[in-house]
């Protein structure tokens, strides 16, 4: 961990409108690939500014080197950090860098609360919780922080090796 409290930031999030569009726009002009879908992703638990809450969304993931790139859209009008993002006008710009921790516990008990505003609460299928927080006197965008199970390490293995040499052939795969 650094002196802000927080570990290498690992992912940089875009949400989108037109996840077909974005994934054209990273493919193409950007050269990422390959990226990996997932449609209709879901949560065990979730909770939006403090009410439980049942985002609907599809999520696609690559690697750009060692970064992670994620675009994620709503497929529902339900209440979400990623609709709130889209409804102040930000489609397609950065809505969340994520850190990792190792025990969301201990992370919770040292963060400065009077820095933090939580947004977000999620617990993961199978296991593993993530926290969305907003920087006091900042609107957008996000810190994503996880602490994620061994399954989801392996797929991010897993997209990170297909961006390694990737030579451009089946750039979307769906999971």
């Amino acid at each position: 961990m650094n002196s802000s409290g927080f570990g290498p930031v690992i992912q940089h999030a875009f949400v989108v409108r037109d996840m077909n569009a974005a994934l054209t726009y990273w493919i193409e002009v950007m050269g990422v690939g390959p990226f990996y879908k997932i449609n209709n992703a879901t949560y065990k638990k979730a909770f939006y500014r403090n009410a439980p809450a049942t985002p609907e969304y599809s999520v696609a993931l690559a690697y750009w080197g060692d970064n992670q790139i994620e675009l994620v859209t709503p497929t529902s009008d339900n209440p979400s950090i990623y609709k709130e993002f889209l409804d102040d006008g930000h489609d397609g710009l950065l809505h969340h860098m994520c850190v990792t921790v190792k025990d969301m516990n201990e992370f919770r008990n040292g963060i400065d609360a009077t820095k933090f505003e939580t947004l977000a609460e999620l617990a993961l299928e199978p296991e593993g919780h993530v926290l969305y927080l907003r920087g006091v006197g900042q609107r957008w965008p996000l810190i994503e922080v996880g602490e994620f199970p061994p399954a989801i390490y392996e797929l991010f293995n897993r997209v990170k090796s297909a961006s390694e040499g990737w030579d451009g052939k089946n750039p979307i795969r769906t999971l």
